[in-house]
């Protein structure tokens, strides 16, 4: 019989708590699948010492993203989504959620979402084929994706099609990002050591708040800068200048 693993408030509304029911043997499986499989790209923690070991623990940075707390009624687009950090973040604290990735499905964050019970639609599709046609979202959310695509400006712009409210953009930025007020786009063209991708761009904080308002935002809310670490451990050690900024459609 499934156990209640978490009983959780998902908003800061007391009428919108939500108790997740879920079966805590095949939680404690999956999670034991996915760490001998080497884990997965975002390390989750679900409590109850349920830990998806992961290459990045982003709880560290969450504050950087500013993230609202609560999203109840507010259509969210993870893109770039990889394991679903962010994802089942937003799901947590209400949204709802549709992810986007290039790759097939099933994915881990298929598979943890079903097991932990939030509601996450996942389509693959790439950021480039972005348009209206696919749907318009109060909060758009792209973490650390930029840097591995060749053409970024179009990639915002494809952010800004798809985005009615918010967009959250990060991206791996040059070192003196935080203080530097030209807007520079350092091209890198470094293939991955850990696998089959690349390292294309770093880019300066005031050139990606020229290429939203390039792109149509109306303006920049927020911007912090972070160094993106790989967790202890993991097979491939990064430390990484990021930038995140905050834009209002």
């Amino acid at each position: 019989m499934p156990t209640s693993l978490l009983n959780e408030t998902t908003t800061s509304n007391e009428a919108n708590k939500k108790t997740r029911v879920i079966d805590l043997e095949k939680a404690r499986r999956l999670v034991a699948e996915v760490n001998d499989a080497g884990g997965s790209y975002h390390r989750c923690d679900f409590g109850h010492g349920l830990v998806v070991h992961g290459d990045y623990d982003m709880t560290k940075y969450l504050a950087d993203y500013e993230l609202p707390d609560d999203l109840t009624d507010w259509d969210v687009l993870d893109i770039g989504t990889a394991s679903g950090f962010f994802a089942l973040e937003c799901a947590r604290r209400g949204g709802r959620v549709t992810a986007i990735d290039i790759w097939e499905a099933p994915t881990v964050l298929h598979r943890v979402a079903d097991v932990f019970d939030y509601e996450i639609d996942y389509v693959k599709k790439d950021i480039y084929e972005l348009d209206s046609s696919f749907g318009q979202f109060d909060l758009v959310i792209c973490g650390s994706l930029l840097l591995h695509l060749s053409d970024q400006f179009t990639a915002v712009r494809r952010i800004r099609s798809v985005c009615r409210r918010r967009a959250i953009i990060s991206a791996a930025c040059t070192v003196d990002s935080s203080s530097n007020p030209r807007a520079l786009c350092d091209f890198v063209g470094v293939r991955a050591s850990d696998g089959d991708y690349w390292h294309y761009w770093n880019i300066s904080a005031a050139a990606l708040r020229q290429m939203a308002m390039a792109a149509g935002f109306s303006h920049v809310e927020r911007e912090h800068h972070f160094l993106l670490r790989t967790e202890p451990g993991r097979a491939a050690n990064y430390v990484t200048p990021h930038v995140v900024i905050t834009a209002t459609a």
